[in-house]
């Protein structure tokens, strides 16, 4: 869990990094301020949910590490075979990664171009409803 807590206050210090950083890009000129305001409020919206998720799981970890009961419920929760197995049949650990890639591209086009934007929220959008589709379907079924 230790380990898991430096990475995740990494990954905190990465998308604040990354907000900082994107304000250095030169945008292409935009047709309307409309789409300035939206990119601009998808890359916040996209930091603060990785860091209020990021956060959750590190006071999670800690209490955890607290209270041997929660720990113990962390551990059968990590560890349970029926939600292991939906995952894996759902290709959870593979859709995560393309999710957040795409996110992350999502958000550097953003400062490029409207077009690619638009297309890889779309993407985003696809990827993220066939992962939950198939992890509602899995679940029921098994």
């Amino acid at each position: 869990i230790k380990k898991c807590e430096i990475i995740l206050i990494c990954g905190i210090i990465c998308s604040i990094a990354l907000v900082l950083l994107s304000r250095l890009f030169i945008k292409e000129p935009s047709a309307s301020e409309f789409y300035k305001g939206f990119v601009d409020g998808f890359q916040a919206g996209l930091t603060l949910f990785v860091i209020v998720v990021l956060c959750i799981t590190i006071i999670n970890n800690i209490n955890a590490l607290r209270n041997p009961d929660k720990l113990r419920k962390l551990y059968i929760s990590e560890t349970d075979e029926r939600q292991l197995f939906i995952m894996q049949k759902s290709g959870s650990v593979g859709m995560n990664v393309v999710i957040y890639g795409l996110a992350v591209s999502t958000a550097v086009a953003g400062n490029i171009n409207d077009l690619v934007f638009f297309t890889l929220l779309a993407a985003t959008f696809f990827v993220a409803f066939v992962r939950a589709g198939l992890k509602i379907y899995y679940r029921f079924k098994y």
